[in-house]
């Protein structure tokens, strides 16, 4: 599995993009009240780490990504946005820097392609509360695009759907929107 390259870090804020993946659709995908605790899984530069910041009142945003190169952009932007309830942490594959039962939702946007630590999963399971919810949203094997990872890298939903279930997640919705699927899952 292939990484983003953090050379090519200013697509991922670019407008195409945000007409492509408007985070607003994105959260329409989870109902986030304004005081839970949000886990960014693959922050990146923080596409949707800042939008998700300024929704929440009360709560919380652990953005977490295993490349410092692109951390190091979400911190600056944090920084210059003022997002006081972002905390920034990079994790090492297979493993996640936060307390078990943490999290009340958590976004999966455009990297589960990227996992290559399976042990990645059960940590995901393991800081979600027992009632939190995941959304997971990424490039479909199936829909064929010049945008995103090869083809032999992607997940079909089908694919994802039995992976993530494997882990415990229990499925609620699935769908497809243009070249991605989306799961939302239970813990």
């Amino acid at each position: 599995m292939s990484k983003f390259d953090p050379d090519h870090a200013d697509h991922l804020d670019s407008k195409e993009r945000r007409e492509r993946l408007a985070p607003d659709d994105i959260f329409s995908l989870l109902d986030v009240e304004d005081h839970e605790t949000v886990l960014d899984f693959g922050a990146g530069t923080g596409f949707l780490t800042i939008p998700i910041s300024e929704r929440l009142i009360d709560g919380k945003v652990y953005a977490v990504d295993v490349q410092e190169e692109m951390l190091d952009k979400l911190r600056n932007k944090c920084q210059e946005d003022g997002c006081g309830n972002v905390e920034v942490l990079l994790n090492e594959e297979g493993s996640i820097p936060i307390q078990k039962e943490e999290i009340h939702k958590a976004f999966l946007i455009n990297v589960l392609h990227e996992i290559e630590d399976e042990n990645t999963f059960e940590e995901l399971y393991r800081v979600m509360k027992k009632d939190g919810q995941m959304c997971v949203l990424d490039w479909d094997k199936e829909g064929g695009t010049s945008h995103g990872p090869p083809a032999y890298e992607r997940f079909s939903e089908g694919d994802a759907i039995e992976l993530l279930e494997g882990y415990g997640f229990e499925v609620i919705d699935s769908g497809k929107r243009d070249d991605h699927f989306y799961i939302i899952l239970d813990k």
